[in-house]
């Protein structure tokens, strides 16, 4: 069940989507379709907006990394979008072109990549939450590197917006496709709610990135305007995502299979790793054999791989450091389990020697105590015979009194062999004091 706000949020952006729909169909190129459009897709995105924060609040550890970040890519959305309506609602004029807010754009799927990389759904100790910023920091350099190398150069080193439109549109489809595939992968290794809310997201972020696809050719084409029928599927895919938002209000961390999924991610993350290090020197040769490129371009790109390299490995070289830290903490607290358990056997050791001491003991005084009775019985007899001289009946006294001392002894010898055994009978249940007859 949703929760109240949720649900509101939710109702919210479902008038809103229908409202577009209805006035994309009955409006054609007017001022009127462009600020209908331009409003419905601002409600959308401060509803995103909304339950994200909402959900931050909830949640603690990588999910509130996660919903905050994500948080953040739909702000920059909502600041391009801002800059759009500003233009052709305020000023009633088009988005000027290159817009200022493509950027943003940008920036929005490669925030979202960056807050998957937190694994929400997972509980984490304070040292994979390390690496886990770590893999963030690193993934959104190696994007922004992309977006410097394939963007950046045809708008501030030349000024060509034909290549930078292209490259613009590519890089970003790309990067709305890879949060399409690592949602795929997450909805296949998730179970539960959580795999529900990876699929609804799944699919919104599908339709979301083939509608800018059919938009983008629409544009190119000459068929989009604002507030026509190809600013609907947008918005039904952000209606989706919505939907799957409002799905993670309720959604905790589970740890039912955090070790073997840690181990897994940990092992795929260094992969990835080692694979955006490679490109970077395979992206410089490809720019320096670029024949179409002007030699400013190729300049400029081999300036920025060169930085890209350094900042990223030591990106790299951070994270080998936590490592070792790590593993010497592991180390040290294997050597102290280790010493631990080694006194613990010794332990055991000892009680089970004292045991058999015991139980040696008790058979032994149970073997002097029976003649020792028997002795004690008979001296008995003989001093209570009249037919005895005094001399001999003192001396059966003396005997009952020499047998009795050492009765004594023996029952002394007898009470710290059972309290030996005693102490230990979990370890050895043969352990248990041997009684003595009397």
């Amino acid at each position: 069940m949703l929760a109240r706000t949720q649900s509101i949020c939710l109702k919210v952006a479902l008038v809103t989507t229908v409202g577009q729909t209805l006035a994309a169909f009955a409006l054609k190129e007017s001022y009127a379709a462009a600020v209908v459009g331009d409003i419905a897709s601002l409600i959308l995105t401060c509803v995103a907006i909304v339950l994200c924060a909402l959900n931050s609040r909830s949640s603690a550890g990588p999910a509130r990394m996660f919903w905050l970040l994500n948080t953040a890519a739909f702000i920059f959305l909502l600041s391009a979008y801002s800059y759009w309506a500003f233009s052709e609602v305020l000023l009633k004029k088009p988005a000027p072109h290159p817009l200022i807010g493509d950027g943003f754009f940008f920036l929005m799927p490669a925030l979202m990549l960056a807050a998957l990389a937190f694994r929400p759904h997972s509980e984490s100790a304070a040292s994979d939450l390390r690496f886990r910023r770590l893999d963030f920091a690193f993934l959104l350099s190696w994007w922004l590197c992309l977006y410097c190398y394939f963007v950046v150069p045809w708008l501030t080193v030349v000024n060509n917006f034909a290549s930078y439109n292209r490259a613009n549109y590519f890089l970003v489809l790309g990067e709305q496709s890879s949060v399409v595939l690592v949602l795929l992968v997450l909805w296949r290794r998730t179970t539960g709610a959580w795999r529900r809310f990876y699929g609804h997201a799944c699919l919104g972020n599908v339709v979301f990135a083939l509608a800018n696809l059919i938009q983008g050719l629409a544009l190119a084409a000459g068929k989009y305007y604002a507030g026509s029928v190809y600013d609907v599927p947008p918005s039904l895919g952000g209606l989706w995502i919505i939907y799957a938002f409002a799905m993670g209000s309720n959604l905790q961390p589970s740890s039912e299979s955090a070790p073997a999924e840690s181990d897994r991610q940990g092992l795929w993350t260094a992969r990835l790793g080692m694979v955006a290090i490679v490109s970077l020197p395979l992206l410089a040769i490809y720019g320096y054999l670029e024949e179409a490129a002007p030699g400013v371009v190729i300049a400029f790109r081999l300036r920025l791989i060169l930085g890209a390299m350094f900042f990223l490995g030591a990106l790299g070289f951070l994270r080998l450091f936590i490592l070792d830290r790590e593993l010497q903490r592991l180390i040290s607290l294997t050597e102290s389990s280790y010493e631990s358990l080694k006194m613990v056997q010794e332990r055991i050791a000892l009680s089970q020697k004292l045991a058999a001491l015991g139980r040696l003991v008790s058979g032994a005084a149970h073997e002097i105590n029976n003649p020792l009775t028997a002795i004690y019985g008979y001296s008995g007899l003989l001093a209570d015979n009249p037919s005895l001289t005094p001399q001999e009946r003192r001396l059966a006294y003396e005997i009952q009194q020499q047998v009795r001392l050492a009765q004594s002894a023996v029952s002394s010898m007898r009470e710290p062999a059972s309290m030996s055994s005693a102490d230990n009978p979990a370890q050895n249940p043969s352990s248990a004091p041997v009684g003595i007859r009397e």
